[in-house]
């Protein structure tokens, strides 16, 4: 009797728990082994002397992106470990110490730009020095926009905090890549029909697929081969239907991953939109990293990916208060608004970016809108003040959520 009584009051699994430890600790020996497999390609363009220096460059800049990556997601392991083993953290929140806050720490965001960017010009150094300091560069913004976003809220147990975090590093670019790939295919199938119609132009395409593969490609020449098909309205509406209508609507969707996977937490939409900053803070980390890891103009895009993290984090945690306003009161109405609001002012971002792309791409010709080039002269410009606007909402947003916070009561314990 005794014996089946210890098993009747034996506490449940908790599989979320369970899910958590598993794939954070699956996710971390993939990225670990991605990391070696492009140091160790790295190492051997470094001694080829076929290989230009910048390509060894970028190899290493990749591994440690990814090995930073893999390193991230071990907190998030840890504490669902503790939790199945009966010893839960302590901690009731993550707690930094004052030397330590982003606050403080941003302040070296420019000597490690020009760090990074002095190292850009030394061939011998750039792939040992770079990588560190690119880890730096990207991390210390996204960082600080974090802290400023959720400074103040209630972001659970470090088990809830590090799993959002880890959800929207590493599950939401998986699922936002593969819905991505699913409509690309479906354009490309698009393109093909088309093409079936038209002879005369799939041939004219066959020829340029065996001069770009005849010749040594360089920038410069495919640049030029392909200009006058960029210039065709049809290509110009498919790339903006699928990068600013299509692209917005999957990522806006996906990228609260972390906060999709508290539909059964007990959160208020401060909890929410504090979650929604971490999904979408780990999104653009990713992100960041994925698409800054080159040594040529490095610095620039560095620079640059800060207003495409503000975008993130700011939409996702919209997002992530109107997803928990729906779950609370039913509010599907808002949710839909919010959604439209995030994937509107995301369409609205890549637009101008591409615009930016193509002004630099296609040359002025008199078939070509002067519309057209007056909006893409302007981007800089008009993706500055985004930015700005998005980061004066930020803060806004975190002292009303910090306002109200003072009137009602804490936040309801979490299932994590």
């Amino acid at each position: 009797m005794t014996s089946e009584h210890q098993v009747s009051t034996r506490p449940a699994i908790h599989w979320l728990s369970v899910g958590q430890f598993s794939l954070s600790l699956l996710a971390t020996v993939i990225f670990w082994s991605m990391a070696g497999s492009a140091a160790l390609a790295g190492l051997v363009a470094l001694f080829d002397s076929y290989l230009l220096a910048s390509d060894s460059t970028s190899l290493f800049l990749l591994a440690a992106s990814l090995a930073f990556i893999g390193l991230l997601l071990i907190p998030s392991a840890f504490f669902a470990f503790l939790r199945l083993s009966g010893r839960q953290s302590k901690l009731d929140r993550i707690r930094i110490s004052r030397w330590l806050r982003p606050s403080i720490l941003i302040l070296l965001f420019p000597l490690v730009l020009l760090a990074g960017y002095w190292v850009t010009q030394n061939a011998d150094l750039v792939w040992l020095l770079l990588p560190p300091l690119h880890i730096l560069a990207v991390l210390l913004p996204i960082w600080w926009l974090v802290y400023l976003g959720i400074r103040g809220l209630p972001t659970g147990s470090p088990q809830r905090a590090w799993g959002v975090l880890g959800s929207g590093l590493v599950l939401g670019p998986f699922l936002i890549l593969l819905f991505e790939l699913m409509v690309f295919v479906f354009f490309v199938v698009a393109a093909a029909f088309y093409l079936s119609t038209q002879p005369d132009l799939s041939e004219e395409l066959f020829n340029l697929l065996q001069r770009l593969t005849g010749a040594t490609p360089t920038p410069d020449l495919v640049t030029e081969m392909v200009q006058p098909y960029l210039q065709q309205p049809a290509v110009v509406v498919s790339v903006l239907i699928f990068g600013a209508v299509l692209v917005p609507m999957i990522e806006e969707l996906v990228k609260p991953v972390g906060v999709w996977l508290l539909a059964g937490a007990a959160l208020t939409p401060a909890g929410g939109f504090a979650a929604g900053l971490l999904s979408g803070a780990g999104f653009a980390l990713f992100e960041s990293l994925a698409y800054s890891s080159n040594a040529e103009d490095w610095a620039f895009a560095v620079v640059v990916r800060i207003g495409t993290a503000v975008m993130h984090i700011m939409t996702a945690g919209i997002m992530g208060w109107a997803l928990v306003v729906a779950w609370r009161q039913g509010s599907y109405l808002r949710l839909g608004l919010a959604y439209l609001a995030a994937v509107l002012l995301h369409s609205l971002w890549n637009g101008i970016t591409l615009l930016s792309v193509g002004y630099s791409l296609i040359p002025e010709a008199p078939e070509t809108p002067s519309f057209f080039y007056n909006l893409a002269g302007i981007a800089p410009l008009a993706l500055s003040f985004m930015t700005l606007a998005m980061f004066i909402f930020l803060l806004w947003s975190n002292y009303q959520f910090r306002k109200v916070g003072t009137m009602v009561h804490q936040e309801p314990k979490s299932v994590l």
